[in-house]
C-alpha cells in the first residue's frame, strides 16, 4: 500500500457520502410524514397525526444524526488524506469555510433574505471547492500509482462536478433576483428543480469515483 494515510481517508470519505445519502432520505421520509401528518390534523383524525407526527420527529432526528455523523466522518477522512496529499488539505480547508457561512446564513434567514442567500452561494461555491479537490486528489494519487483508467474517471468528473455545482448555484442567485422581480419566480423554480435533479446525479457519480478510488488505494 504506497498511500496508507489516504487510503484510510478515502475510506471514510466514502462512507460519509454513503451516510449522507441515507440521511437525504431519512429526512425526505420525515417531510413526507410531516404533511401527511398536518393533513390528518385538518382532519382531526387524533390517531394518524400522533402516528405521523411521531414518524415525523425519528426520521427527523435520524437523519441529522447520521448527517452529523457522516460530517465528522468527512472531516477525519480530508484530515488523513491530507497527510498523502495537499488537494485533501485544500478541501478540508473549504469545508471549514462552508461550515462558517452556513452558520453566518442560519442566522439571517428570517430577518434578511439576500444576507442568506449570498451566504447560501458561498456555502455552494465552498461545497463544489471541497468536491474538485477531493478529485483532484484522487488524480494526483492516481497518477503517481499509475491507474489512468481512475485519474481519467476523475477528470471527466470534475468537468460534470463543476457544470452540477454552476446550476446549483444560478438557482440560488436566481431566487435573489425573485426579489427584485417576482416575474422571474418561475424561471427560478424550474432551476431550482434542475439542480436538485442533477445534484442527485452528482452524488452517485461522485460516489462511484471514491469507490474506484478506494480500491486502487487499497492495492
Amino acid at each position: 500500500m504506497k498511500f496508507p494515510n489516504a487510503a484510510n481517508g478515502v475510506k471514510k470519505l466514502f462512507t460519509a457520502e454513503i451516510l449522507q445519502i441515507i440521511a437525504a432520505v431519512a429526512l425526505a421520509a420525515a417531510a413526507i410524514m410531516g404533511l401527511v401528518m398536518l393533513a390528518n390534523a385538518a382532519n382531526e383524525n387524533a390517531g394518524a397525526t400522533l402516528g405521523f407526527g411521531a414518524g415525523t420527529l425519528v426520521f427527523s432526528i435520524g437523519g441529522a444524526v447520521v448527517s452529523l455523523i457522516s460530517f465528522i466522518l468527512t472531516i477525519v477522512g480530508l484530515v488523513k488524506a491530507s497527510k498523502d496529499d495537499d488537494g485533501f488539505k485544500t478541501a478540508l480547508a473549504f469545508i471549514i469555510l462552508a461550515v462558517v457561512a452556513t452558520i453566518v446564513g442560519s442566522c439571517f434567514q428570517s430577518s434578511n433574505t439576500f444576507i442568506y442567500n449570498i451566504c447560501t452561494t458561498l456555502t455552494k461555491i465552498a461545497d463544489l471547492c471541497v468536491t474538485c479537490h477531493v478529485i483532484l486528489g484522487i488524480i494526483n494519487l492516481a497518477d503517481q500509482i499509475g491507474d489512468d483508467a481512475v485519474a481519467e474517471k476523475g477528470r471527466t468528473l470534475f468537468k460534470v462536478i463543476i457544470a452540477v455545482y454552476v446550476i446549483a448555484i444560478i438557482g440560488v442567485v436566481s431566487y435573489t433576483f425573485v426579489l427584485i422581480n417576482p416575474a422571474l419566480a418561475v424561471i427560478a423554480y424550474v432551476i431550482v428543480c434542475i439542480s436538485m435533479v442533477v445534484s442527485i446525479v452528482s452524488y452517485f457519480l461522485y460516489l462511484s469515483l471514491l469507490a474506484k478510488a478506494k480500491k486502487m488505494l487499497a492495492k
